[in-house]
C-alpha cells in the first residue's frame, strides 16, 4: 500500500500493491471506459429501475465520473471549500467527530470511498457503481470489496499511528 497526493495536498489516495494507478486514477479510467461499462450494466441489470435503458445508465455514468473530477479540482483550488462538502460519513446515521471516519462521495449512481484524516484531508480508497436498486454495500461482491478495503485501509492508518493531519503528514515524510 502506498498513498499518493492527488490534489494539493488535500486530497490523497492508496495505490494497492500490483496496481499501476492510485485508486482515483483506476476509477476515471474504469468509468470513462465505456466498453467496462455497458459489461457491467449487463451483468447487473436487474438493479437498474424499469423506467432506464443501459445506454442511459452508462450515459450518467460517463457524465457523472468527469463531474466528480470537476467538483474535487473546484474544491481542491479553492481556499473556502472544504472536501467534507463532497465526503459524507458511509452510514447516513452516523454523526459526531470519527478518528479516521468512512466515507462516501456520492454523484448519482457511482461512489468514491475515502477514509476522512480532518474536514479536508481525506484518502481515497477506492469506488464503485453503485445501482439504483442495490441498497446496501453487502448486497453485491463489487461493493463487498470496497468495503473491505475501507476497512483495511483504516486499519493501516491506525496501525502507522494516524490519528489526524499532523501525524498523517509526519506518516508521509518519513515514507
Amino acid at each position: 500500500m502506498e498513498i499518493v497526493d492527488i490534489f494539493a495536498e488535500r486530497l490523497f489516495a492508496f495505490r494497492y500493491a500490483g496496481e499501476a494507478d492510485n485508486e482515483y486514477d483506476r476509477l476515471l479510467d474504469l468509468w470513462g471506459d465505456m466498453e467496462y461499462v455497458y459489461n457491467f450494466l449487463k451483468e447487473n441489470k436487474q438493479d437498474i429501475p424499469k423506467h432506464r435503458t443501459i445506454s442511459q445508465i452508462a450515459g450518467y455514468i460517463i457524465d457523472d465520473a468527469i463531474e466528480i473530477d470537476k467538483t474535487l479540482i473546484d474544491i481542491t483550488e479553492t481556499e473556502d471549500k472544504l472536501l467534507s462538502h463532497f465526503f459524507k460519513p458511509l452510514h447516513n446515521l452516523e454523526s459526531g467527530a470519527r478518528i479516521l471516519s468512512l466515507q462516501k462521495g456520492r454523484q448519482f449512481c457511482l461512489r468514491i470511498y475515502a477514509i476522512k484524516i480532518d474536514e479536508d484531508t481525506f484518502v481515497i480508497t477506492g469506488g464503485a457503481i453503485k445501482l439504483p436498486l442495490q441498497h446496501l454495500m453487502e448486497d453485491k461482491d463489487h461493493t463487498k470489496v470496497e468495503l473491505q478495503k475501507l476497512n483495511k485501509a483504516q486499519d493501516y492508518l491506525k496501525e502507522m499511528g494516524i490519528y489526524d493531519r499532523e501525524s498523517f503528514f509526519e506518516f508521509l515524510n518519513e515514507n
